[in-house]
């Protein structure tokens, strides 16, 4: 049987796929030292997530930083990194909780960082 192991947030936010996705690894990892098993629970996360995470953790956090500069809410943000839409009417539609109506140049600037950053599924 194996142990719990309890880790104490430090902060909470809202994360994406790739973002979720490195926290639970780091989880995995301390979890395997601790107590030599992961919760199937985790195990089965890890696995949905490595799978449906269209970029690496270390992209995600960049996109993160600049989609914040051009002024998208914390929600919006998370919404583009896991989707990655890949047109501007996808892109407006995750826009919703948005204060302010943005211009479609600065949407496809989006859609260009989104190229850089997001990978075709496996």
């Amino acid at each position: 049987m194996s142990a719990l192991v309890r880790i104490k947030p430090e902060e909470s936010k809202l994360l994406s796929n790739p973002e979720a996705l490195a926290y639970l690894k780091k989880y995995e990892k301390l979890a395997r030292e601790l107590s030599g098993t992961v919760p199937l629970l985790a195990s089965r996360v890890i696995e949905y997530l490595s799978k449906f995470s269209k970029m690496p953790p270390d992209s995600a956090r960049s996109l993160r930083e600049k989609l914040e500069s051009m002024g998208f809410k914390e929600e919006t943000i998370v919404m583009i990194i896991n989707t990655c839409p890949k047109s501007v009417d996808e892109l407006r539609s995750l826009l919703e909780l948005e204060e302010k109506v943005y211009e479609t140049s600065t949407l496809e600037e989006v859609l260009k960082l989104l190229s850089e950053y997001c990978v075709e599924s496996k």
